[in-house]
């Protein structure tokens, strides 16, 4: 399985999911100010839900990295956690429908 590494003030990178180089980091968290995002350091619950969904959004993009390494179960899970909607009854069709998907949102961004 490949993910991103993150290092501050560096673009991510893609490696080998066992490699781990000095500096960099398995998520952006080591180095995310809360205040770029316009949340108080002192507010506890906005700093955990600022947590959980850059957690989040890091997870979908590692996954989005495997699709063609994961069963049909785990495509399947990644898809309801991370594309409502998105079914299929082949691999080949749950990968084509979240690339779709995926290319579609970049279009925004």
């Amino acid at each position: 399985m490949r993910k991103y590494l993150y290092a501050e003030g560096k673009d991510p990178m893609i490696v080998d999911g066992c490699q781990e180089i000095d500096g960099w980091h398995d998520s952006p968290l080591a180095f995310v100010k809360t205040t770029d995002f316009g949340v108080d350091p002192d507010d506890a619950v906005k700093v955990q839900c600022l947590g959980e969904s850059i957690e989040g959004v890091k997870d979908c993009c590692n996954g989005l990295l495997n699709l063609h390494l994961m069963s049909l179960k785990q495509l399947r899970e990644f898809a309801n956690t991370n594309f409502k909607g998105i079914k299929a009854r082949s691999k080949k069709g749950i990968i084509a429908r979240i690339e779709a998907h995926n290319d579609d949102s970049s279009r925004y961004h």
